[in-house]
């Protein structure tokens, strides 16, 4: 009776262990598919690590604007080009500096006496078979002023030159990087036969597991009673730090093996090799991660890893086992002692001689580097990522090329810095509330007109202090800033009596109570000072309350709010008097979008931070595309810009001529009615910057937007606004220009000592007063 029942078990027996042979040779069949085509994807991109990268916007010079050559060097030398002679043929990431004579020689043109020098380049992108056609050169004259720009051979004049973009930073997940990606032709045999002989001697004989390196690892650590000894291979830690969890469990150790053999078996060893040395971990920069040889070199040596002599090599070998430990900088006896130990290896395999090696021995370690490095611009990259989130865009692995402007967003920095330094130093009250621990903030943020890409974005006088950014995060009272679209509905409008508004159509500025809702309301002028009867730009000009606010409730609150809606303002608006005056918030990009409506004669322009953003494989993933609008009436937003810009010449903001910026400019000043907040908002055809400055816990600093705000616009302006030539606005053809004399401006109440005695005013062709 058991012999049956036997029968029956070794049967089922048999069965089941062939069942679970078959699944088990399919799972495995699929892991060895699964597993071969990850490493095919990740090896044959050579990025077992993508990082996040982020590119500045490419420097563009034009014609008309100042420059200084040295200047324009130290950029082209920031991204490693090399000097030419004049007459020398140009290869991509070359560039030139010739005097006059040189120049006339090398365009083949004849140059005036004034134009002094030029400088050419070509870019570092540029492929060689259109090196001639794409040479660019910068002709400049005695005074810093670009007066031509050629492009060719054969030259050609055209508006403006460019070089390309910088790499800003680079990014795994949240944690900033040091990665600079090289080939293996430009790693030393001397960098190559180091890390082999410490790590994996038979790195050229194995198929990716060693056996032998195993045994011999074994041995070492029985007898050394502990861990002496790794036995992984160079294929293996590639596979092990890039592909696998760090647990150390059998199934783990099983999937190295199998997906070491497969990486052998796929890849020639150049190509591992080449792969590991980019991305194996080197050591910590500051908050940085230091990737891969290339980006070691720079930060341990200062130099590139083409120039590492023997000693470095070695170091760097020996940095990779454990760059904590073997730090040169914070453990240099550690570090002493492991190249010491790299150097033996390479001797007893015959890599290098008895001299190379007691030469090598011998070298100095590197001192630490001075600086650390830092991310640039934070408060910039923190806007870029806020508007790939804002869009469903993740980040990780994209090549983003913003629209940062390096020199610029710099400038701006140290513009804000600087004035809210001297606030702080010199201005009694100011400097008591600093006494009492509070820091006076400020944000800025600059524009392009014609693309809407922002390319300055200063979130606070210093990130490391507080990483809230207030030019996108910050939503403050924006008080007179809010002026213009009163005047501009207005503009759009017709008075009570049926006539149009115009520029000097006059205007009650006296004091009155306006009720509503069981509520009085009596809006008071800067100083209580009150002028009677006065027109439109004089009103908007010298920022009248009383006038203004008399004007809003003519032409009506809730036509204001939906030209503010047009212009490009998201917040939301409440339809009561003291709006009129700026008393609600708004966030700092929305002042800089409708003031950019404005500078744009009412073509609204959709911003962006991201020129574009393409993924790994070079497939865009977002693009920027300048489609402007046309949201309001041309000729009113002309006839608003001409008042504005005496708001520069000769209103609240008459302090950018008197302080040096004489190039067209049109703004508005803002200050809150308890002096909580100070703004200038500000614009040339080519550019539109908005100041805020201000205190996180809104302490009032009795500060306005003229001495608050105007200042620091002044600064940045004077430098970067002075690039673009000193072109004034592009009136629509439907407009007339109107000069008021003095004798006019006087019959209109719009004249006091120290006015400019004419005024220069745009008007809609078709609502010109009589008589002018």
């Amino acid at each position: 009776m058991l012999r049956p029942r036997l029968k029956t078990i070794l049967k089922s027996f048999t069965i089941l262990v062939t069942l679970v042979i078959i699944f088990g040779l399919g799972i495995a069949a699929y892991a060895y598919y699964a597993l071969g085509k990850e490493l095919n994807e990740k090896l044959e991109s050579k990025k077992f690590i993508v990082p996040t990268e982020y590119y500045a916007a490419p420097p563009t010079f034009f014609t008309h604007s100042l420059i200084k050559v040295a200047d324009v060097e130290k950029q082209l030398l920031r991204q490693n080009y090399r000097r030419r002679d004049y007459d020398q043929r140009l290869l991509p990431g070359d560039y030139f500096i010739a005097d006059r004579e040189q120049c006339a020689a090398r365009l083949q043109v004849g140059l005036r006496e004034n134009q002094e020098s030029c400088i050419g380049w070509v870019t570092l992108e540029t492929q060689t078979r259109d090196v001639d056609s794409s040479i660019q050169v910068l002709v400049v004259q005695n005074d810093g002023l670009i007066s031509q720009i050629f492009k060719g051979a054969p030259f050609v004049e055209v508006p403006e030159a460019n070089s390309e973009a910088p790499l800003l930073a680079q990014y795994i997940g949240i944690e900033p990087l040091m990665q600079k990606t090289v080939t293996l032709g430009e790693v030393p045999p001397t960098c190559s036969n180091a890390i082999m002989s410490i790590e994996d001697a038979q790195f050229l004989e194995h198929s990716g597991v060693s056996l032998k390196g195993i045994f011999r690892a074994v041995l070492k650590n029985i007898s050394a009673g502990r861990k002496a000894q790794g036995g992984s291979t160079i294929t293996q830690q590639l596979v092990k730090n890039y592909f696998l969890t760090s647990e150390r469990t059998l199934k783990r150790k099983a999937q190295e093996f199998v997906m070491s053999i497969l990486l052998e078996s796929r890849f020639s060893k150049d190509q591992i090799l080449e792969t590991y040395l980019n991305v194996i971990y080197m050591g910590q920069n500051g908050a940085f991660q230091v990737r891969g040889y290339g980006s070691a070199a720079r930060f341990y040596f200062s130099k590139e890893l083409v120039d590492l002599n023997l000693s470095e090599c070695a170091l760097l070998a020996a940095i990779v086992n454990s760059p904590g430990r073997f730090n040169p900088f914070k453990n240099p006896e550690n570090a002493e002692r492991r190249r010491h130990a790299v150097l033996e290896k390479m001797l007893g395999l015959q890599f290098i001689s008895q001299e190379d090696f007691n030469e090598a021995d011998k070298n100095p370690l590197p001192s630490a580097t001075r600086t650390l490095a830092s991310e640039t611009a934070p408060y910039y990259l923190d806007a870029v990522r806020k508007q790939l989130e804002a869009q469903g865009i993740s980040a990780d692995g994209l090549k983003i090329y913003t629209a940062l402007d390096l020199e610029a967003q710099e400038v701006a920095q140290e513009s804000l810095r600087n004035h809210l330094d001297n606030l702080e130093k010199n201005n009694k009250y100011i400097k008591g509330l600093k006494e009492k621990k509070n820091s006076l903030e400020g944000s800025i943020l600059v524009g392009n007109n014609t693309t809407g890409l922002v390319s300055v974005v200063v979130g606070g006088r210093n990130y490391r202090m507080t990483q809230f950014n207030r030019a996108i995060d910050g939503h403050r009272q924006i008080g007179s800033v809010m002026k213009p679209f009163v005047y501009l509905t207005a503009l759009l409008n017709n008075t009570p009596e049926g006539q149009p508004y115009t520029p000097i159509t006059l205007l009650n500025d006296e004091k009155f109570t306006y009720k509503y809702e069981g509520q009085a309301w009596s809006p008071d002028n800067y100083g209580k000072a009150y002028f009677g009867s006065v027109p439109m730009f004089y009103a908007l000009k010298n920022s009248l309350n009383a006038a203004t606010a008399s004007l809003g409730l003519q032409v009506g609150l809730g036509n204001i709010i939906d030209i503010t809606h047009e212009a490009g303002v998201t917040s939301q608006l409440r339809s009561f008097p003291a709006m009129t005056l700026g008393a609600f918030e708004m966030y700092p990009r929305e002042v800089l979008q409708s003031y950019m409506t404005l500078a744009n004669m009412g073509k609204r322009q959709n911003l962006s931070f991201i020129r574009r953003a393409v993924d790994s494989d070079g497939k865009e993933i977002f693009v920027h595309q300048p489609a402007p609008t046309q949201a309001i009436d041309a000729a009113a937003t002309a006839s608003l810009v001409s008042m504005m810009k005496q708001t520069v010449l000769s209103g609240t903001a008459r302090s950018i001529t008197l302080n040096g910026f004489f190039n067209p400019a049109a703004g508005k000043t803002g200050t809150t009615s308890d002096n909580r907040d100070a703004w200038f908002a500000g614009f040339t055809p080519y550019l539109t910057t908005v100041v805020w400055v201000g205190y996180d816990n809104n302490t009032p600093h009795k500060l306005t937007g003229s001495n608050g705000a105007v200042p620091v616009w002044t600064q940045f302006m004077k430098k970067m606004g002075t690039r673009f030539p000193a072109e004034d606005f592009p009136w629509p053809e439907n407009t007339k220009k109107v000069v008021l004399d003095q004798d006019t401006l006087q019959s209109l109440n719009a004249f006091k000592e120290g006015d400019p005695t004419s005024v220069e005013l745009i008007f809609d062709a078709a609502k010109v007063p009589s008589g002018f």
